[in-house]
């Protein structure tokens, strides 16, 4: 037990001071370790306090750890006692806690290892979530850290000492990767939910819990989908560009997260129209100017301006696509979003042609 090993630290100061001798005693009175060997196995009265024999109670976070008897015959001995009865407890607590953290920390890598297996196991997530006391109605979004120098583990546990450090789950993947489930209220926007994650990572920093690289996935509502924003972190941190210290959103790529779902061989009938109809288009120019529309929301205007073009200019080569295609691409949201897909897979299938593979 925790407050053995702690007691004999605490023998071998007192062994120093032949003045006093100190027992550990169980609840029916019993010396089961003692600075005076002589004395495992005698009984005490431990509500018979007195002038040469102090008990008191070792109480850490509601628990019993039974009494810390105290013998003394000089003036000093109720100081002596209190100090240390003070400081026992305050090294239990810190023991206590620190093996609770230990123990969480064990529970929460077993519940991240059931989550992220590809059969998942409902009943035995369920036990060990009931067991944490996980709240499982609570929506969560994984967060993806990843440190070039790794990562130290003893700094990890301390997440779970956060205000909403119950209510996370959080585990190394590995020594670089440190997976954490972030507790995420169902009334925040989009925006409130970065600024959030962001506060987060702040905190994190503080506690030299940094990263090189963040992603951070879907937000789930289910135990069963938590694997999923998971593998949004993955998808981001694949597809996404890298840049040192930069935090990558999933809830900012979804388009294009669904637009990579999209394999070329499964629509290649439908597709080829739209090839053939391309002949004499400049490609590149077609992607810059699908992407320059879909980042502004379809705005001809502000996409004219962020590509440095007038407005009439990007209306005519807009007209020209329609004519090409013949769908309808200003006013209208799925000709829209058909121009922009079709962009993006003939910038596939250029790259792919251009390889030599044949389609």
């Amino acid at each position: 037990m925790i407050i053995d090993s702690v007691f004999q630290e605490f023998v071998k100061v007192v062994q120093e001071n032949k003045n006093y001798t100190i027992g550990l005693l169980n609840g029916d009175g019993i010396v089961t370790a003692c600075s005076d060997k002589e004395q495992v196995g005698s009984i005490h009265n431990i509500y018979g306090r007195d002038a040469n024999n102090l008990f008191y109670p070792i109480r850490v976070k509601n628990i019993e750890y039974g009494w810390l008897w105290i013998y003394g015959k000089d003036e000093n001995l109720e100081m002596m006692g209190n100090l240390i009865n003070d400081s026992l407890n305050i090294r239990m607590n810190y023991e206590v806690t620190q093996n609770m953290m230990r123990e969480n920390a064990t529970e929460d890598d077993h519940l991240m290892k059931l989550l992220l297996d590809d059969e998942f196991d409902r009943d035995e997530v369920l036990q060990i979530a009931d067991r944490m006391k996980f709240d499982r109605q609570q929506s969560r979004v994984a967060i993806y850290l990843y440190n070039e120098k790794g990562y130290d583990s003893a700094r990890t546990m301390r997440l779970k000492m956060l205000p909403e450090g119950k209510n996370l789950l959080c585990s190394l993947l590995d020594k670089y990767v440190l997976l954490i489930f972030y507790p995420i209220s169902d009334a925040l926007d989009n925006e409130q939910m970065k600024a959030e994650i962001r506060r987060v990572l702040i905190t994190l920093e503080n506690m030299e819990l940094t990263g090189s690289g963040f992603w951070v996935g879907s937000v789930q509502k289910k135990l069963k989908n938590y694997k999923e924003s998971y593998n949004h972190c993955l998808w981001l941190k694949d597809n996404t560009k890298k840049q040192k210290g930069e935090i990558n959103f999933f809830c900012d790529y979804v388009y294009e997260f669904f637009q990579s779902r999209i394999h070329l061989n499964d629509i290649k009938g439908v597709f080829d129209y739209y090839w053939e109809s391309s002949k004499g288009v400049d490609i590149d120019e077609l992607v810059r100017i699908a992407n320059a529309m879909f980042e502004n929301n379809f705005n001809i205007s502000q996409a004219a301006d962020s590509m440095s073009l007038h407005k009439n200019t990007l209306l005519y080569k807009l007209k020209k696509y329609e004519t090409a295609f013949h769908i309808e691409i200003r006013g209208d949201f799925k000709g829209g979003f058909l121009f922009v897909l079709i962009a993006s897979l003939m910038k596939e299938y250029q790259k792919r042609r251009q390889i030599g593979e044949k389609l």
